[in-house]
């Protein structure tokens, strides 16, 4: 796996909210991450089909592209650090990774936040609705006014980021293990050909299986069938396509091989939880 790293974080938003049965949201599919550290009561995340408890002395991460939803009943207060890697490299990484969810928050991850803190202090989010914040004016906005700062704090931001996102990469593993010199060969097939994509009969012939032998072994490999796999690839492209350019629904669609924009747009939100314009209107 290639091991280049080469990051370059912003900080867009930080601060400490304290709720009380009000911080709850969603669907939310954003292109920066978040970090969470709890000092108080409860409140928990939803995704992956899961119900996430958060709680006291623990760091959270969610990271860019994940369709999640928030929740909350009572008292609930922690820290919360909203970032974006301009490189986008940590996307890639996050789809090739499984990271944890939680962690146990230590005494070196307590002193980063508040050293976050004490350097950017004016930049908490202005209100806690995800509609005022998660747009695409607000993050260029946001973007604009960290690059603004002097060099050397922004450095140390990067510096504060990495080590706290550094915490939960420690504890990854490859989120799929694909050793199979068939299922390899069909990925790479699949990868070139995401607008053109040969049928699940084309794919198995080609790996010399049935269609039935090669469904099961692909789904053994990615934990998915080829068809779920494509079609998520393909909603991932078009999430990359949406943040990074000015192409519409339809021309995006098109590219990747859907003539029904309605089509696409129903899949799209299946995996996203979000329509194409949602996302947009959020990310762009």
């Amino acid at each position: 796996m290639e091991q280049t790293l080469n990051f370059d974080f912003s900080l867009l938003n930080q601060g400490y909210a304290q709720t009380d049965g009000d911080w709850n949201f969603g669907p939310i599919c954003s292109s920066f991450s978040r970090i969470y550290y709890v000092t108080e009561g409860t409140g928990s995340v939803i995704f992956g089909g899961r119900d996430h408890l958060l709680t006291p002395g623990h760091l959270y991460l969610i990271p860019a592209l994940t369709s999640h939803y928030d929740r909350c009943d009572g008292r609930f207060s922690h820290y919360y650090i909203h970032c974006i890697d301009q490189t986008q490299q940590t996307i890639h990484w996050y789809r090739q990774l499984q990271l944890p969810f939680e962690l146990d928050a230590t005494e070196a991850d307590v002193l980063c936040i508040r050293r976050l803190n004490e350097i950017c202090p004016d930049i908490p989010l202005a209100d806690t609705q995800p509609d005022t914040y998660d747009n695409s004016s607000n993050l260029l906005q946001c973007s604009r006014r960290f690059m603004a700062l002097p060099m050397g704090v922004r450095m140390e931001v990067n510096g504060l980021l990495l080590q706290l996102l550094s915490r939960f990469f420690a504890h990854a593993t490859v989120r799929h293990n694909v050793n199979d010199n068939r299922i390899i060969q069909t990925l790479y097939t699949i990868g070139q050909h995401l607008a053109d994509t040969p049928s699940i009969e084309q794919l198995s012939r080609e790996v010399s299986l049935t269609k039935d032998a090669f469904i099961r072994l692909f789904r053994r490999q990615t934990g998915q069938t080829p068809t779920d796999y494509i079609i998520r690839k393909r909603v991932q492209h078009a999430q990359m396509q949406f943040i990074g350019g000015k192409r519409s629904v339809k021309q995006v669609a098109l590219s990747l091989g859907y003539d029904n924009v309605s089509y696409f747009g129903r899949l799209f939100k299946k995996v996203t939880d979000v329509s194409p314009m949602e996302f947009i209107r959020q990310n762009r």
